[in-house]
């Protein structure tokens, strides 16, 4: 007799279908009776093939909001950045569970998901990007219920996803930047404005800038530390990646407008005393408390309208710098380190439609070294 078949005293048979353990850590067992043993056996037999396949579930009443929040809580990586984490949030919460939270989870359909997507794009003026971060989180949340059995098959994979737009940046010319970086001398956003001019430091780079790591001997700034938002949550960590740790070099002008901030720092120092918070940052109040990160964007917004200046983002002055930066003739390579990008290739693919899409530089060079070798005189049509 197979082991999992017990025959009972009414001549039938009592088959145990082992499951493995809950996602909560009780044991999943369920039980069959059936006349004959030959049905026992058979019934056995097919449980185990699919679970060799893993084509079985954990029996469970789940909604998907229920399940989500369940992955959330006590699935997802506890070692990823809280901005990650509040990002999944937002994303549970706010869009996904108020339209499909209520579906059982195991008769969820990929025509549902379609539905959401669309809804998305269509009610909520969401872009084809965005969606597909929320198609990622999906999938990585049902690939999860798949992998310990808790829903039959990951929906998310019969889904057919937005076409994702390459992002086209905004820039300053030369000459716009260079009006901008005058109009805002003494104002408060002056320091922010001028390291996003002059080194296209990022915004979380920006506002997680320390006086310790300015050194004004040598003049160099090193972007060791960030600051960020996670919704009213203000998170200070590494930057993202290795690359993004960097030394970069104080030119005069921004020299001098970090010298006369950091004596105004000073001075308030001295003046609060006990009141003054000497937290060390760099774009900091005049009480030494550092502004929200989320200030410098608002107050950019605002100083632009003020100012009649092309509306662009505070981001938009990294764009910026980079175009500049390759239109005074650096490399691709030198623009990347600058910037902070983790290799080469993201720099290209960020401006790819920026950058002499059309080689013109390349084919002028060539150009040059013919003219200099074939003889003007040759170049006329026969007669």
């Amino acid at each position: 007799m197979m082991p999992g078949i017990l025959p009972m005293k009414n001549g039938k048979y009592r088959v145990t279908l082992d499951y493995g353990k809950k996602p909560n850590g009780d044991r999943d067992r369920r039980y069959k009776t059936v006349d004959t043993m030959k049905e026992a056996e058979k019934i056995l037999v097919e449980f185990k093939y699919n679970k060799q396949r893993n084509h079985l579930v954990h029996s469970n009443k789940m909604t998907v909001g229920e399940y989500l929040e369940y992955w959330l809580n006590h699935c997802v990586d506890s070692t990823l950045h809280e901005t990650t984490i509040y990002g999944y949030r937002n994303i549970i919460y706010n869009h996904v569970i108020p339209f499909l939270g209520n579906i059982d989870l195991q008769k969820i359909q990929p025509a549902q998901v379609q539905q959401y997507y669309k809804h998305l794009i269509k009610e909520k003026g969401l872009s084809p990007n965005t969606v597909i971060k929320h198609h990622a989180l999906l999938n990585n949340a049902l690939r999860y219920g798949v992998v310990n059995q808790m829903v039959y098959r990951n929906v998310a994979d019969g889904v057919k996803l937005p076409s994702k737009k390459n992002f086209e940046c905004n820039y300053y010319t030369q000459e716009q930047l260079a009006i901008l970086l005058k109009k805002v001398v003494g104002t408060k956003i002056e320091v922010p404005i001028y390291l996003a001019g002059f080194l296209g430091l990022r915004r979380e780079e920006i506002c997680g800038l320390k006086w310790k790591n300015v050194n004004f001997t040598d003049r160099i700034i090193f972007i060791k530390e960030v600051r960020v938002s996670a919704g009213k949550l203000t998170v200070t960590k590494e930057p993202k990646t290795e690359k993004s740790k960097r030394a970069l070099y104080i030119e005069d002008e921004l020299y001098e407008v970090l010298l006369k901030c950091k004596a105004n720092y000073d001075k308030n120092k001295k003046l609060l005393g006990s009141e003054f918070d000497n937290s060390g940052y760099v774009y900091a109040k005049s009480n030494g408390k550092p502004y929200k990160v989320n200030y410098i964007t608002d107050q950019f917004k605002e100083f632009l309208h003020k100012n009649e200046l092309p509306k662009i983002r505070l981001h938009d002055l990294r764009h910026s710098v980079a175009s500049i930066l390759y239109d005074e003739g650096l490399d691709l390579k030198s623009i990347s380190e600058v910037l902070g990008h983790s290799n080469v290739g993201t720099t290209d693919k960020i401006y790819t439609h920026r950058f002499d899409n059309t080689h013109k530089k390349t084919v002028s060079v060539l150009s040059a070294a013919l003219k200099r070798t074939i003889d003007p005189v040759t170049m006329g049509c026969e007669n």
